[in-house]
Formats: C-alpha cells, structure tokens, sequence
C-alpha cells in the first residue's frame, strides 16, 4: 500500500476499505490523537463552538487532507492555516489562542535580556507575536460569540518574559502597531523611535500621538516586551 493511501484512508470520513492488517485500528487512533489534540491546544474554541461543533470542524479538516507534518506539535498550526484558507468563522480565534503557544516554544533565549534605558537602542522581545483581527477576539466567549466587526483592525501582541517564562499580552491599534514595527527593522532610542514614528504617521495629531507612543513604551518596557539593543 503507497503511504498516501494510508493517508487518505486515515482522514477521510467515509474511507475506501484497504487491505492492511489493523487499518481501521490504526485510522481510529490516529484521528482520536488529532482531535486531542485540536481540543486541547484551542480550548476556548471548543468552548465556544461546543463538542459537536468542533469535533467537525476537525473532521472537515481531515478530510481535506489535515496536517502537512508527522509531527504532532505542528497540528494547531496547520489547522490553523486550514481555517484561514476555508475561511472558518473562528479562523481570527484559533489564531489568537495560538500566539500564546507560538510564544511560549519560541526557541529565543532570553533570561539575560535587560530593559532598556531611554537613551540605548531597543529592540523588540524575540519572542513576540503579532497578528491583527477587525474582530476584537478577546471579547469573544460563549456570552458575546460574534462581536462586530471593527473598521480599524486591532493589533494583538503576545511575547514570552524572561525569568517566570510567562505570556504577556498587549492590545494596540493600527498606527501604534505599525510605529512599533519601525523598532523591529532599527535599533533605536525611544526618542529616535518616537521622532521616526512622528515623521511617518503624518495623518496624527502629533502631541497625542507623542503621548501614546511613551505610555506604550512604558507598558513594554516594564512587562518584557522591549529589550536594550544587543
């Protein structure tokens, strides 16, 4: 038997019967691990589709071919970009529990990384995770499963703290969101960044956008997510 019909034997919802010793065990367990494992890495997923729900989004996923990897920890994310190519309502979700994760694994070593000083060049926690939703995802749960779409997307950050290993997580609009960015391609001080940022965004009001600039910068650099240069 070719590997791509056990394969397809395996994910398919209705399988053509195939002439392998234990096929059908083998299917069984195999599916049973990756709705394990679905269920466990998008935990507020499951809660807000329900069991059903979810265990056929899983199927679905399945049976349009599933993961691309052997490797089990790569499953959340391949069901992931399968959401966003189908276009699943809760593809924006999915991705947001998963940053805490991608987060988390990030290989960075970081436990020596120091805050910087207002005059030294900064750099971005390597660890940090960006995504943008026009749905304020945050909000969703089974009480509110649909907030409305927003005209503006909000910016998601999540990064991984050095020392404790714990997640933090920050909300920023669209324009601090792409001023940050402008510390992700430069090393720069946080005067040199907010001068960059107000030379950029020209469409603000420079004093409020100066103000925003340095409460960000205060919340980042106190939580771990801007580090001093190497």
């Amino acid at each position: 038997m070719k590997t791509d019909d056990l394969v397809r034997f395996t994910f398919a919802k209705e399988p053509v019967p195939v002439s392998l010793e234990r096929a059908d065990l083998y299917r069984k367990l195999t599916r049973s691990i990756h709705h394990d494992i679905l269920r466990i890495a998008f935990p507020r997923t499951l809660e807000l589709l329900g069991s059903e729900a979810m265990g056929a989004s899983i199927d679905q996923f399945l049976e349009e071919g599933g993961p691309g990897t052997l490797q089990y920890p790569r499953v959340p994310d391949d069901f992931i970009e399968w959401a966003t190519e189908s276009q699943h309502p809760q593809a924006d979700l999915l991705d947001y529990e998963r940053a805490t994760v991608r987060a988390e694994r990030h290989p960075a070593e970081i436990d020596h990384r120091k805050a910087p000083s207002p005059a030294e060049p900064m750099a971005l926690n390597p660890t940090l995770q960006v995504s943008s939703h026009f749905r304020p995802v945050h909000e969703i749960s089974p009480d509110n499963p649909d907030p409305p779409i927003e005209t503006n997307p909000r910016v998601y950050l999540a990064w991984r703290c050095p020392i404790t290993d714990t997640v933090a997580r920050q909300r920023v609009g669209l324009v601090i969101g792409r001023c940050l960015g402008l510390i992700g391609t430069q090393a720069l001080t946080r005067e040199e960044w907010i001068q960059e940022a107000l030379d950029t965004e020209t469409g603000n009001d420079p004093e409020s956008l100066r103000s925003a600039l340095l409460e960000t910068h205060r919340d980042l650099v106190s939580r771990s997510g801007l580090f001093s240069a190497e």
